[in-house]
């Protein structure tokens, strides 16, 4: 076996595509970091407190984030108690994912996601705004009828 000497264009190649890597590797970080940061990281950090079983801290971090959404506390306090009925009659909370994102320009967005508990999925939906610099809060619903808008969609297509 023989061993080449490295010629000085092969050198440059190396260092060429040693950059290459480099800026690549540059590029999923900042963007895996502006992903993570989307949305001000308000629906990251809600479905963080639900994780840990925490459902009034997670309402209120959400109207929080936004002083100009009218807190009605009777509306606030349903919210709430819906919230907590969630683990008596779904089970533990086991991850959430988006499923349907419809922005308006780039600085409104309505989030819809799929959200895993022991004994079915949920459909949460977050409505989130962006006037300067902060995203906010808009609203929020959810529902456990996700499963039945699936099936009546499945069949709606099968009949045309």
């Amino acid at each position: 076996m023989s061993v080449r000497p490295v010629t000085a264009q092969a050198g440059q190649r190396r260092k060429k595509m040693g950059k290459l890597i480099l800026a690549a590797a540059m590029m999923m970080i900042l963007s895996a970091t502006a992903y993570a940061e989307s949305y001000g990281g308000i629906p990251d950090r809600f479905f963080s407190y639900l994780r840990q079983g925490q459902a009034n801290e997670a309402i209120d971090y959400l109207y929080a984030t936004n002083k100009w959404v009218v807190r009605n506390e009777d509306q606030v306090t349903n919210l709430k108690a819906e919230f907590s009925k969630v683990p008596g009659l779904f089970g533990k909370y086991m991850f959430h994912e988006l499923i349907a994102e419809q922005r308006i320009g780039t600085r409104y967005a309505h989030l819809v996601y799929l959200v895993g508990y022991e004994r079915q999925p949920l459909r949460f939906e977050i409505k989130v705004y962006k006037p300067a610099a902060e995203w906010r809060f808009q609203g929020i619903s959810f529902d456990a009828k996700l499963t039945e808008d699936i099936e009546k969609l499945t069949n709606e297509r099968l009949v045309k």
